[in-house]
């Protein structure tokens, strides 16, 4: 598998599973095994960093709630902060032992964010091809709505109100989906090989949920896209990839999608052949002679690169065009 085709997986994975981040991470980390061994897109380098963007005080609560001891690496972000505030407005109020705060994603449509999802999970074991993992989404949209296949659903009650309790296949997850009255769509997933487990801790963790009036900062968004993409929901997701911070934006319509990866440890996947060399807004920069693909280097102080599903579309004027923000502030890793 060629390293561009390697990268499509992975962007293709965070679209198919939006709600689903553990389906996210198993082939990010797929991904990112296969660019250790071949020194491309997430080589980890000194001093690390995660994959956030809260504000500095959005995560005042959640930097309280993390304890003094802790699996969780310390992570060096940035200064944090953005242009619009996510709500998550559920909490869990119990969780596995072990597990911490992960990864953050959202679903922005205009200026406001209608899909809100945290990730929860316990540090990876040495030979362990995932580590489980908890999800509590607010909200859904059908574009960036998981699509696994499932393996039974049975209905259930969470605190009076009906939900639908579902186990997929092949990877024993399970998730809860329930709308309390007045309420956006609330969702919990959770990613264990053992389908019992799966169905027990998302019932206990969708039963636990209470009140969180906490927020993050989103720093990243599109300028220019071009017609079908302008005007689109986006979604925006944060996560850790061995030990530094990746930001992933993806925006997807019935007959295209474009993303784009930003990170301190982002490489290129493209080489010299079949692409040229170019200056993007100070940045040096390579795009496929086909402009589906295009990597710059040290763009607002992370390496980005970006994709797009079919030719024609201008990779070149989006990159140019968007606001990155911030590097995220990075000090709620961990936290439960």
């Amino acid at each position: 598998m060629s390293d561009a085709d390697v990268i499509r997986a992975a962007i293709e994975a965070i679209a198919d599973d939006a709600h689903s981040p553990q389906h996210i991470r198993a082939a990010l980390d797929a991904r990112s095994r296969h660019h250790r061994q071949r020194r491309l897109l997430l080589r980890v380098a000194g001093a690390t960093a995660t994959a956030g963007v809260a504000g500095a005080g959005g995560f005042a609560a959640y930097r309280l709630a993390r304890p003094d001891v802790t699996a969780f690496p310390e992570i060096a972000g940035g200064p944090g902060g953005g242009w619009l505030q996510a709500a998550p407005r559920w909490r869990p109020g119990w969780l596995p032992d072990g597990f911490g705060l992960t990864e953050l994603g959202v679903v922005v449509d205009g200026s406001g964010a209608i899909v809100v999802g945290r990730t929860w999970r316990r540090p990876q074991r040495e030979g362990e091809p995932r580590s489980p993992s908890v999800s509590v989404t607010t909200g859904w949209l059908e574009p960036y709505s998981a699509k696994s296949t499932e393996a039974g659903a049975d209905g259930v009650d969470i605190n009076g109100t009906p939900g639908r309790l579902t186990t997929y296949t092949p990877d024993g997850g399970a998730s809860v989906v329930w709308q309390p009255a007045g309420e956006p769509r609330l969702e919990v997933g959770v990613s264990f090989n053992d389908v019992e487990r799966a169905r027990s801790v998302a019932l206990r963790v969708a039963r636990s949920l209470r009140r969180d009036p906490g927020t993050f900062t989103i720093g990243p968004r599109p300028g220019w896209l071009p017609e079908p993409l302008a005007d689109q929901p986006w979604l925006y997701t944060l996560l850790a990839a061995d030990g530094t911070w990746l930001q992933s934006v993806l925006i997807r319509t019935t007959s295209a999608e474009v993303s784009l990866n930003a990170g301190p440890a982002v490489e290129s996947p493209l080489g010299t052949e079949d692409t040229e060399e170019f200056m993007i807004r100070q940045a040096r920069a390579r795009r496929s002679t086909r402009g589906t693909e295009l990597f710059a280097e040290q763009l607002d102080d992370r390496n980005v690169f970006a994709y797009a599903s079919v030719e024609g579309i201008d990779l070149t004027r989006i990159v140019e065009d968007f606001d990155l923000g911030p590097a995220p502030d990075m000090t709620w890793y961990g936290s439960r």
